[in-house]
């Protein structure tokens, strides 16, 4: 029954992945229920009867999320959704938020002192961890408890194995988003304007836009146009190490690595021939006055700060890292606001941004050896993983922020959908904040509603999305079909094995090919400014020549072997659902 119940459970996980594109949805069915016009109630008639809740010993628990706070608010304490879930849990969760952006640093620090907070956010150092014995093992624990083991089903479990045979965290589920692409080559709204809204597919294009641009437009409110900057500081460097050469081939996020969609062997990037020709875009726009003359020495909210100033032509980032930028954006210069697009190199017929449908199988949540009481931190994760925590986490609080209508379906209001799309309001209410809590995939239906889990899912969302700017411009792509902003870019797939971002964050720390990746890294880092100030061309094949010879004095060919073993072999998992 079990397995039956596990494998219906996955079917229809992987049904509602299936689902999931950047296209935007088709209109739904006449049958089905609408939401509440402005100012109405819905009636939660179909709602099931609440069971009787458990007891619950209080507790504190100690928590670090392993990420900068975005927001002064206190998320658990004085926030309507926090509160909430201190009731449901009976649980007073203690929030530290990393301070600056380097997460290995903080995993060290606390390595180093062998003293943990109960539960951590891993992020890129579950492999840290697990080498420092600092991790509880959590076998036992998905038959122990309903919500966490209905979610983890046998195949995830497997996923989440590690080579000592045991489950060390519970891996995550990101949000996904209907209407924004989750990574681009962006450029601002104005420029786009000025050139007749195109859509840019081709780099050389993308490039002389960016060049042209800020000939035509040297400032903006007295202040110098920039024309690209990017992100330097500690991991969000991986931007210009790895993360935006990838994209240009046709690959999709495989981590320091591109992995070969037909036989899965990985490469590295930093030293590959398409890195090199990023790098050199670097150095053109930095010979053409144009690059961010404090790109090198900035902080990533300094970075940030720059973009919401709307002075910025464009960048490659991912969205979740810009959208502290975007919110100020959006309130200041929405006109201004940048825009997504899946650029390649010449000859490349396929792009895969979006890239794949995948679980988390390399970080999520742990439970660390000094948390005084697991068995009690574990209850807490599966209250977390019920139905009710995660439409209050996701959705907020009933009756105030959405309600049940007369078929049972979860919807909003016109005024709810409208606060839902603004940063304030929702740091305000805590919906969307405790993202790292989301302990069910946001594709799944719900069992008693059959609503999609996450908001920005469903079909009544995107009436909603976008603001009075964002509508107009779109107006100008619509008679070419582009209805949305992620319209021109691929739809997700399937994923059929492990991202290789993810089996990076597997390999021990103390591994000598981890070490030979993380060096590879610290390398590349110390070249990017050299390479990119290059005064011709003659000097940066020279120093090109002196950055590849140092990486060739590595093991990186046995990192490119360790990680294709890996990924070949999770594909056989992948394979078996």
């Amino acid at each position: 029954m079990k397995r039956k119940l596990a494998a219906c459970l996955l079917a229809g996980f992987m049904l509602a992945l299936a689902l999931s594109a950047c296209a935007p949805p088709s209109p739904a069915p006449a049958t089905e229920a609408p939401a509440p016009t402005s100012g109405a109630t819905a009636v939660p008639t179909a709602a099931p009867e609440e069971p009787a809740k458990p007891e619950r010993v209080p507790a504190t628990i100690t928590y670090l999320h392993s990420a900068s706070a975005t927001t002064t608010i206190d998320q658990w304490h004085d926030t309507p959704v926090g509160k909430a879930l201190h009731e449901l849990t009976n649980v007073d969760l203690s929030i530290e938020y990393l301070v600056g952006s380097d997460i290995r640093q903080k995993a060290s620090l606390l390595i180093a002192s062998d003293q943990y907070p109960d539960l951590i956010n891993t992020a890129d150092t579950s492999g840290d961890y697990y080498a420092a014995g600092a991790l509880v093992p959590l076998d036992e624990y998905f038959d122990k408890y309903e919500n966490l083991g209905a979610v983890y089903t046998p195949v995830f479990r497997k996923l989440l194995t590690q080579p000592d045979g045991h489950i060390y965290w519970f891996g995550g589920f990101p949000g996904e988003n209907a209407v924004y692409p989750s990574a681009g080559y962006y450029l601002n709204m104005d420029l786009l304007k000025q050139n007749d809204y195109p859509v840019v597919t081709d780099f050389e294009q993308w490039q002389q836009m960016v060049i042209d641009y800020v000939a035509a437009n040297p400032t903006f409110n007295d202040q110098p146009t920039i024309g690209l900057t990017e992100p330097a500081e500690a991991w969000r460097a991986s931007a210009i190490q790895y993360g935006g050469s990838r994209f240009l081939m046709g690959n999709p996020n495989d981590g320091l690595t591109v992995i070969d969609p037909e036989t899965l062997e990985a490469k590295i990037i930093m030293d590959s021939d398409f890195q090199k020709l990023f790098v050199k875009m670097l150095n053109r726009m930095y010979l053409e006055g144009v690059l961010d003359p404090e790109l090198f020495m900035q902080t990533n909210d300094q970075y940030l700060a720059k973009i919401g100033t709307g002075r910025v032509a464009g960048l490659y980032d991912q969205r979740g890292s810009l959208q502290t930028a975007i919110d100020s954006l959006v309130a200041n210069t929405p006109e201004r606001n940048i825009v997504a697009f899946p650029v390649v190199l010449p000859g490349v017929t396929t792009e895969r941004y979006r890239g794949p449908r995948s679980y988390s199988a390399s970080q999520g949540l742990v439970v660390t050896v000094s948390a005084k009481n697991p068995d009690r931190v574990v209850q807490f994760l599966d209250d977390i993983a019920s139905e009710e925590a995660q439409l209050i986490i996701r959705w907020g609080i009933e009756g105030e922020d959405w309600a049940y209508d007369a078929d049972g379906k979860i919807v909003k209001s016109d005024e709810q959908w409208m606060a839902f799309r603004k940063a304030e309001f929702k740091q305000e209410r805590g919906i969307e904040q405790l993202t790292w809590f989301y302990l069910r995939p946001g594709l799944e239906p719900l069992p008693t509603s059959g609503t999609i889990l996450s908001p920005t899912n469903n079909e009544a969302y995107v009436l909603h999305a976008y603001s009075d700017a964002e509508k107009e411009f779109l107006s100008h792509y619509a008679d070419r079909g582009y209805t949305t902003f992620c319209s021109w870019f691929k739809p997700s797939y399937d994923a059929y094995y492990e991202a290789g971002w993810a089996i990076r964050q597997r390999i021990a720390t103390d591994d000598p090919r981890k070490i030979a990746g993380e060096t590879a890294l610290e390398i590349t880092l110390e070249y990017l400014p050299k390479l990119t100030q290059a005064k011709d061309d003659a000097a940066f094949e020279a120093m090109w020549t002196e950055f590849t010879g140092k990486l060739a004095d590595l093991p990186l060919r046995e990192y490119e072997q360790l990680a294709t073993e890996m990924a070949q072999a999770s594909a056989k998992v992948y394979a078996a659902k």
